[in-house]
């Protein structure tokens, strides 16, 4: 591969499976669940097929993330655009020089510390490619550096796991470890980087800095815009629980989404902890600014498809049947949709454990209407056109037998709606009082959160391929892609009734030896 002729100051790059061309948010939320028990070659050339670039190795498409910092770096510093690339991992050993001084890099999970993925892992052999490629990320930049004499500031979603466990390859490579939204910190650190000043090794923002937002420069992956930034509902395992909500203006949201357009990317993905709380000054939805938002979307010309991302119970269950479905009007554009999903976490059925482990997920709710209220919206959501995908924790602190019971019965009651359902292993976001290092996994698993486990995964192997189906069919994926995909699929569903099959015959094992154990004592 021959050097690229630019010379940049800045290299904006995250890893592999976010530097990919998907057409549909689904295609990467399974890419980067996958691991090394899947081919590379299969995993790059067609579940996670490479970003385009151009012919200096400037990547067409790119993570919001680098998006938003590429925009920060260029109001705020004294740079160019020919300063600050964009790329993908495979061009950047051309783009590497004695000119560079920074490379930014971006993970949403380099240690495979994500609850999602935390939950493959303990099922499937091999490591986790998101773990995989950030490793050899990192190196490869870590010799590179030893050669040119640049920093290297890793970010990006994940970038707590390089805080809170140990890890020899960001160790040796990372120079700064950045937590938090770039505008508020972020403008500053490169530029005492780059003025060779002092700096800290790990900058952590609380804000959310939306006033601070410019608009993208080049399209983003899957289309991705922002809408609202932040969440304020304090549950325990996310990194945006205490971080208020606040949204960005409808022009700006507008700018991103006709930048989107320009560059040829016309299915879009929204980007909110809460999509039905976009205008709200507090946590009752204010439907008026989101009718507004969305009619003023409606006026970008050639986009097609747009898919929501994460909503709350609580603010549907605050939204009149008309709102509902006037919002899924709004929401069809030249592509027409029939599973337009809501991707809500309800994490138990029991309105206790979750008030415990999430303070503000309930409100204004009371605990013990939580329950009642995942039945009726669950309800609503079917009835108004909507798909529901919801999300479970397994292992939350002070789970109990009966809230599993309580949250299988839910559970049963999804399979006779629009649904899929995701449970998750709990991970600590922090070690504190509270978490104490508690994790989740196989060893702490019972029969009972298995057949948990197990019957919701029944309703995905059912339901899921039709979702993923017309999802990439409206982003546009060939025919043949999207026939191979589900034939992908099928083989998956096997080795996952499998897996099944294998912890069930751990979990009695253990259960036995439990048995046999007290009964020598």
């Amino acid at each position: 591969m021959r050097k690229s002729r630019l010379r940049p100051s800045i290299v904006l790059v995250a890893d592999r499976t976010l530097s990919a061309d998907y057409k549909a948010l689904f295609e990467g939320i399974f890419a980067t669940m996958q691991t090394t028990k899947v081919p590379e070659l299969v995993m790059r050339r067609f579940i996670s097929p490479s970003a385009k670039t151009d012919a200096e190795g400037r990547t067409v498409t790119s993570p919001l993330g680098l998006r938003r910092v590429e925009s920060s770096l260029l109001k705020h510093l004294d740079l160019s655009r020919e300063d600050i690339v964009c790329t993908i991992p495979e061009q950047l050993p051309r783009l590497l020089g004695p000119w560079v001084k920074i490379v930014a890099f971006s993970s949403s999970d380099p240690l495979g510390r994500g609850m999602s993925n935390t939950t493959t892992t303990n099922f499937w052999s091999g490591e986790l490619y998101t773990r995989l490629f950030s490793r050899r990320l990192l190196s490869l930049l870590f010799e590179a550096k030893e050669k040119y004499d640049f920093k290297v500031v890793g970010g990006g979603a994940g970038a707590w796991q390089w805080q809170l466990y140990d890890d020899p390859t960001a160790k040796a490579c990372l120079d700064c470890v950045y937590e938090g939204y770039f505008e508020d910190k972020g403008p500053a650190l490169f530029q005492d980087i780059l003025d060779g000043r002092p700096f800290d090794h790990h900058v952590v923002s609380t804000q959310t800095a939306t006033s601070g937002i410019c608009p993208i420069q080049g399209a983003s992956m899957l289309g991705m815009i922002e809408i609202s930034r932040g969440c304020g509902r304090g549950c325990r395992f996310c990194s945006v629980a205490k971080k208020k909500m606040e949204h960005l203006s409808v022009d700006l949201v507008l700018a991103d989404l006709q930048t989107n357009a320009a560059n040829g990317v016309y299915s879009v993905v929204s980007g909110s902890e809460d999509f039905f709380r976009y205008g709200a000054e507090d946590l009752t939805p204010n439907f008026e600014k989101l009718h507004e938002l969305l009619t003023a979307m409606q006026t970008v010309e050639d986009l097609s498809f747009m898919q929501i991302d994460h909503a709350n119970v609580t603010s549907v269950a605050a939204l009149t049947d008309e709102q509902l479905q006037e919002t899924r009007r709004l929401l069809t554009w030249k592509a027409k949709s029939r599973y337009l999903w809501v991707n809500m976490g309800v994490e138990s059925a029991s309105g206790q454990l979750v008030a415990a482990n999430c303070p503000g997920k309930v409100s204004p709710y009371r605990p013990e209407d939580w329950e009642g209220l995942l039945y009726e919206t669950a309800d609503r959501i079917t009835h108004n056109g909507f798909y529901g995908v919801y999300s479970l924790v397994l292992g939350l602190p002070g789970e109990t037998p009966d809230d599993i019971a309580q949250t299988m019965k839910y559970v049963r009651f999804l399979e006779t709606q629009n649904a899929v359902v995701f449970p998750v292993f709990y991970e600590p976001y922090q070690i504190d009082e509270v978490h104490q290092g508690h994790r989740f996994t196989l060893d702490s698993m019972r029969l009972d959160h298995l057949e948990l486990y197990r019957a919701c995964y029944e309703i995905n192997f059912k339901n899921v391929p039709l979702l993923f189906w017309d999802n990439q069919r409206c982003g546009g994926v060939p025919f043949f892609k999207r026939a191979a995909m589900r034939l992908l699929g099928k083989g998956e569903i096997f080795q996952w009734r499998q897996a099944f099959n294998r912890v069930q015959r751990d979990i009695e094992a253990r259960q036995h030896a439990a048995v046999r154990l007290k009964d020598v004592g």
